[in-house]
């Protein structure tokens, strides 16, 4: 008999200490959730569910941004040209509009520039660098920098002044001689948490600048209401970039989250009704997955500057404009994607790449778009369980992106292969890199050699992370509203998985979808009965019988259909009990 199971393997979280948390009001099971994130005494179980704006760290903290906040206040009253240079991804995007908006409102001369992906690549780059400096401004970059070195010396050769934010790996003993680097993980640092994003970093230093503008820590209300505002670029950036959803992101994300519907700029608004969200209540899920490739879409299949001028300068007709052919452009982007992650897994099959002994694929062709090429790796990864790396080749060079599992850091990877790299950056679990395409079979073997080294054969399939066990009487709706206010859900923070054992089927189950390829389960332990959703696998139905006994591993999740609140299981994966 098939065991859904057996190509999954379940691994339950080790559980953390536990403090009885019953005087918050919440059930043994959340405490039991909170633990296992480490939240074990009451305090900072109040500051998890009830973030609050006080939680955020002083931006004062971080390395040299009051140096970085009085220059950028000098280059306003001095009325010099500011340009900000940011990445094109969803984070660069925000924070590049974080920073904009925040020095209009001072009265700056503004722009912001976002190198093209293909044409220029990612980071800072030398030859826009020089063409900057003929104006003599004061250069911003955000997310990005950290290793440009050269742009950097270019830059204080031409005695332009050269600002850099950035949360990315860096080579600490040979960091960018510029004017100033803000960066929460620079050495020496005392700042309390590394893990911002780029938009965080920027909403910091946007902070910090208001302050010192302003001659006070208490900023005037136009500030107070645009910083307010911006927690919701800030949330935008922080979920897409896949930072640990704890400590001060969380109450970015938490507050942005909440602030985005009632936003004040024109093109988020836009963005939100050409996603089709205005009736939804928008959490991680749709920032993800829905409003997130959106911005990112343009800069996959063309240039990231519209999205930047959708969130900045947009008119509203414009911002119509501009968000429509965003989603065009995501469509598209889709499409694409789905060809090339077609050719690429047959890659990895014909020439055996699947094997136990080959535990990171490497996989290139002249003719996918390098746009797509890192969301083309995730989807490999998925599907093989091992760190991917996929690359277009264009003449003799082949330049892509790198996604890893847990267990390695594919930053460390490359950092082992450098030698046959032309370049490379990033951070554990994503990067983006160059080679030479006669170095290709070369660097495949020494990256195979070095992720064999740290993963084992029995590492090589899907995992799911189980919380813990519980009943199906514990599903009650109080208890499943009290682990949904764990939310927002992400990075260090997963959504809760629970698993209940030997329930029993209660009748045949009932496909759902336009395709057919989803099912709705009944079971029943004991006197109860729950409903179970199974997204993608109505293939097991015909194996599914009233009567046989299954484990199942779900996410709790409340459904709110036609007025009525019910709790639903969403089947992560089921097995089937002898």
């Amino acid at each position: 008999m098939f065991e859904a199971g057996m190509l999954k393997r379940w691994r339950f979280r080790p559980n953390g200490q536990q403090t009885d948390l019953a005087a918050l009001g919440l059930s043994p099971l959340v405490d039991k959730l909170l633990g296992n994130r480490g939240v074990i005494e009451s305090q900072q179980a109040r500051d998890f569910l009830d973030p609050k704006m006080t939680q955020l760290h002083d931006p004062q903290l971080l390395p040299n941004i009051s140096k970085a906040a009085s220059r950028m206040s000098k280059a306003v009253r001095d009325n010099q040209p500011i340009v900000i240079y940011g990445d094109y991804d969803v984070d660069g995007i925000t924070a590049s509009s974080i920073l904009w908006h925040t020095l209009r409102l001072a009265g700056a001369h503004v722009r912001t520039y976002v190198p093209h992906r293909i044409e220029e690549g990612y980071g800072i780059n030398a030859e826009a660098i020089t063409a900057m400096c003929e104006a003599d401004p004061l250069i911003i970059s955000v997310d990005c920098g950290i290793t440009a070195v050269e742009p950097a010396a270019i830059a204080k050769a031409k005695g332009v002044d050269l600002i850099i934010t950035d949360h990315h790996e860096m080579d600490a003993e040979n960091l960018p001689d510029a004017y100033a680097l803000v960066h929460p993980r620079l050495p020496g640092s005392e700042y309390p948490f590394g893990e911002l994003c780029g938009a965080g970093v920027a909403f910091k230093l946007a902070w910090q600048f208001a302050r010192v503008h302003n001659g006070s820590d208490r900023l005037p209300q136009a500030y107070r209401q645009l910083m307010i505002q911006q927690m919701s670029l800030a949330a935008l950036g922080t979920v897409a970039d896949i930072v640990p959803l704890v400590d001060e992101n969380r109450v970015l994300t938490t507050f942005g989250l909440g602030q985005i519907k009632h936003t004040d700029f024109i093109g988020l608004n836009a963005l939100i009704d050409a996603a089709r969200l205005r009736d939804e209540k928008i959490d991680a899920y749709h920032v993800g997955f829905v409003l997130g490739p959106r911005l990112n879409a343009c800069g996959r299949m063309g240039h990231a500057k519209d999205a930047v001028h959708l969130l900045t300068e947009a008119t509203e007709d414009e911002a119509v404009d501009i968000a429509e052919f965003l989603t065009e452009e995501n469509d598209k982007r889709r499409a694409t994607e789905k060809k090339i992650v077609e050719k690429a897994a047959a890659q990895v099959i014909d020439r055996g790449y699947d094997r136990a002994d080959c535990r990171a694929i490497v996989v290139a062709d002249n003719d996918w778009h390098p746009g797509v090429v890192g969301i083309v790796a995730s989807r490999i990864v998925e599907q093989f369980s091992r760190p991917a790396i996929v690359l277009n080749i264009e003449g003799d060079e082949a330049h892509g992106s790198a996604r890893s599992v847990e267990g390695v850091s594919i930053h460390e990877a490359l950092q082992h292969c450098e030698d046959l790299l032309v370049s490379f950056g990033g951070h554990a679990m994503a990067a983006g890199l160059r080679v030479k395409v006669d170095k290709l079979d070369a660097f495949r073997e020494k990256l195979v050699a070095f992720v064999n080294d740290k993963l084992s054969a029995d590492d090589l399939c899907s995992i799911v992370d189980i919380d813990t066990e519980c009943e199906l009487e514990d599903l009650t709706l109080p208890q499943v509203k009290q682990i949904e206010r764990m939310a927002p859900f992400g990075p260090h923070n997963p959504k809760p998985v629970l698993c209940v054992r030997n329930v029993q089927l209660d009748r045949a189950p009932m496909l759902m979808g336009q395709t057919g390829k989803h099912m709705r389960l009944t079971i029943r332990q004991g006197s109860q009965y729950q409903n179970a959703v199974a997204f993608g696998m109505a293939d097991l139905a015909p194996q599914l019988y009233p009567g046989m006994k299954l484990d199942i591993a779900f996410e709790p999740k409340t459904n709110h259909w036609q007025g009525r609140t019910s709790v639903d299981m969403m089947v992560k994966d089921l097995k089937i009990r002898e």
